[in-house]
């Protein structure tokens, strides 16, 4: 499935209850004790999986729900019920539950009641869970709440039953979604992005839409300090509380001393993406970059003279100037061939790609939740920019190679990836995409952005790091 089409058919917010018994039942046992303002009626049909479609964007004025969505944080006041909160962590599901004090028979119920339902082998250290349990240690409600990394994992998960020793089962309900667009001026200052970002009132999440939204339209040395942006994006909400964003809906991108660029989101039933003006989308194979909107500090120069050293060495690859702690992300699909340390690349993770490529990620401060023999996707959280090994600054040296029919290695230029094709509007959409330009371009007009001020003009090319 394509990013971008998985990523738009993500971005509801879901939910999954289990039940052993109606609502009705359970909420006439463990109602709580101030009554809700309305009458609930709580109906589930027999211990079903049911996935729900992503609702449609609501209107601006959004009705109030007509049924209250049960959440284990309402059996809180029951007499006899504790209500437990934890995190995934470091450990493997069934751990992180046994560490937060359940019995292993109830660890076991609780795993089995995902069975079909939801993969519980690959999740995130910060997913979060909730349970309740009766005054005997049995489990009455369960929540799994992955937490949103890219704004496409929204899924919430819960589990509920009434009587100990009853298998639970799953069901997918909705949550309300509360959508706003904001509107915000972005000038990149030096290499600390998140400070950028926060200034213009994202979050950090915010820098991988809308290099998704710039892939293609604009190169990555375009990205730099001094660079301007204008953005039109939409927050997502959930009682209250942030929950991702949505597809960047329009990008303006002013380089120093290059004219502006705008991309605008489009979808329509059968083609989806971010365009230019004329109604084209160049887009990449499955490479991305490995720290997105990070300035680059050092090209592939295979007669580059070392910093550190001072003699004749090859640089194999390409340097992202980034603050440490900045995450770094796998830039194509593959196998983790190694995760530890690289001598002068210091802290390394190297992943084993098709036809015989191998990416390299080097001087990282800390490695992300992967092991060697992982598959990971293109754009999962491998680690974290430093400056470990042979390294004159916080950055990410990021290498790719070819093994040769000798298995000799042989590195190329990263940036060599070149785009594959081009997608173009339709014909039969193109009186849509030029209204919905319209519209986005008039919102765009409407940011207004400080011109950068001397300090932030273009950098020189700072020495080379190793």
């Amino acid at each position: 499935m394509e990013r971008r089409a998985l990523l738009a058919t993500l971005l509801g917010m879901s939910a999954i209850a289990c039940v052993a018994t109606p609502f009705a039942v359970v909420g006439q046992r463990h109602a709580p004790k101030t009554p809700p303002p309305k009458p609930v009626t709580h109906t589930i049909a027999p211990p079903v999986v049911a996935i729900a479609e992503p609702a449609p964007p609501p209107p601006e004025a959004e009705p109030e729900p007509a049924q209250h969505t049960f959440r284990v944080k309402d059996l809180a006041t029951e007499a006899g019920i504790s209500v437990v909160s934890g995190t995934i962590g470091r450990h493997v599901f069934l751990t992180a539950l046994s560490t937060s004090g359940l019995a292993p028979k109830e660890c076991r119920r609780v795993l089995a009641g995902f069975a079909g339902v939801k993969n519980l082998d690959r999740l995130a250290p910060t997913d979060a869970f909730q349970y309740a349990k009766a005054s005997d240690g049995h489990v009455v409600a369960f929540e799994l709440v992955p937490t949103p990394s890219d704004a496409a994992t929204l899924d919430f998960f819960q589990e509920h039953e009434e009587k100990a020793g009853q298998r639970l089962a799953a069901k997918r309900i909705s949550l309300p979604i509360a959508r706003k667009t904001l509107s915000v001026a972005l000038v990149i200052g030096g290499d600390d992005l998140r400070g950028s970002l926060a200034s213009a009132g994202l979050r950090e999440s915010a820098a991988t839409l809308i290099d998704d939204a710039l892939d293609g339209h604009a190169d990555l040395s375009d990205l730099r300090a001094g660079a301007r942006l204008r953005v039109v994006i939409t927050e997502q909400r959930i009682e209250g509380r942030f929950a991702g964003y949505a597809p960047v809906d329009a990008v303006e991108l002013t380089p120093v001393g290059k004219p502006a660029v705008r991309v605008y989101w489009f979808m329509d039933k059968k083609i989806r993406g971010h365009f230019d003006s004329s109604g084209r989308e160049p887009y990449h194979g499955a490479w991305r970059s490995p720290v997105p909107m990070a300035r680059i500090s050092s090209r592939f120069d295979p007669h580059r003279m070392h910093p550190v050293l001072h003699v004749v060495m090859p640089h194999n690859g390409v340097d992202f100037a980034a603050p440490p702690g900045t995450p770094v992300y796998a830039a194509a699909a593959g196998v983790v061939r190694s995760v530890g340390d690289g001598g002068p690349c210091g802290n390394m993770v190297q992943i084993d790609h098709p036809n015989d490529l191998t990416s390299a990620y080097c001087h990282l401060s800390r490695f992300g939740p992967i092991s060697p023999g992982q598959h990971v996707e293109t754009r999962q959280l491998i680690g974290y920019v430093g400056q470990t090994g042979r390294a004159t600054g916080p950055h990410l040296h990021f290498a790719v190679k070819r093994w040769n029919k000798a298995g000799q290695e042989v590195f190329i230029d990263p940036l060599s990836m070149k785009l594959d094709g081009v997608r173009v509007v339709p014909p039969r959409s193109r009186e849509a995409f030029d209204e919905a330009r319209k519209n986005l371009d008039a919102a765009l007009d409407q940011i207004q952005i400080q011109a950068p001020v001397q300090k932030d003009a273009a950098p020189a090319e700072t020495a080379p790091m190793e």
